[in-house]
């Protein structure tokens, strides 16, 4: 009888830059996927990282335009972070799945109605190892595995200032140790089996994490 591992979904926001490339080699090394938020502006000169993570099976996703707070924005503003991310997406690998994640994780009603309108869901993430913060690889990989569960939604980033290969580092430990025990898996993926609502967040929390979506 067949068994299939668990999933989880690796997640990276704020790119690309040259810390991608490093984090694209551990996961082509492995054979494994995952999806890469990133910002907008930051495309157009990193337009050869994008297309490689794309080729290599990765998804690219939106994580808005300039990593302005969208539920400080006005309708119209956000419209203008999200449309022009999705534009340069569009041109780039051809497609732009209709998910994103909002800056620092920040949603109102606002955010939501426009999410609505233009056709969203929004996806948040259930383990945040705080790989911007404690630039130790160490600490993110031993935070990780702490909190690793089935269709856990892994935060990490892929633009860190003043660090050039903490998460890469860490993702070399990472990467091969979930692979023990789980599918390593893109968003859309992950939610391949559940109607996403448009305008609703979605992550993984609460104390019955393993068992429901939460939509706040």
């Amino acid at each position: 009888m067949l068994h299939i591992k668990p999933m989880i979904a690796l997640t990276f926001d704020d790119g690309p830059s040259e810390q991608t490339l490093k984090i694209l080699d551990v996961l082509e090394k492995y054979n494994a996927n995952a999806s890469f938020f990133i910002m907008g502006q930051n495309a157009e000169a990193q337009k050869h990282i994008i297309e490689r993570a794309y080729r290599a099976g990765n998804e690219i996703l939106s994580h808005a335009w300039s990593h302005k707070d969208l539920a400080t924005l006005s309708s119209e503003g956000i419209k203008k972070e999200l449309q022009d991310t999705e534009n340069i997406i569009l041109s780039i690998v051809g497609e732009c799945p209709k998910l994103y994640r909002p800056p620092y994780g920040h949603v109102n009603e606002t955010v939501k109605s426009v999410s609505a309108e233009l056709g969203y869901s929004l996806i948040n993430w259930s383990i945040d190892p705080l790989d911007w913060e404690c630039k130790d690889p160490d600490t993110i990989y031993n935070e990780i595995m702490r909190f690793a569960h089935d269709d856990a939604i892994i935060l990490c980033h892929d633009l860190i200032q003043d660090s050039d290969d903490t998460t890469p580092k860490a993702m070399e430990r990472v990467i091969p140790t979930l692979l023990e025990n789980y599918r390593l898996v893109t968003i859309s993926e992950l939610f391949k089996d559940l109607p996403l609502e448009k305008g609703a967040v979605y992550d993984k929390g609460g104390e019955n994490y393993k068992d429901i979506w939460v939509k706040p």
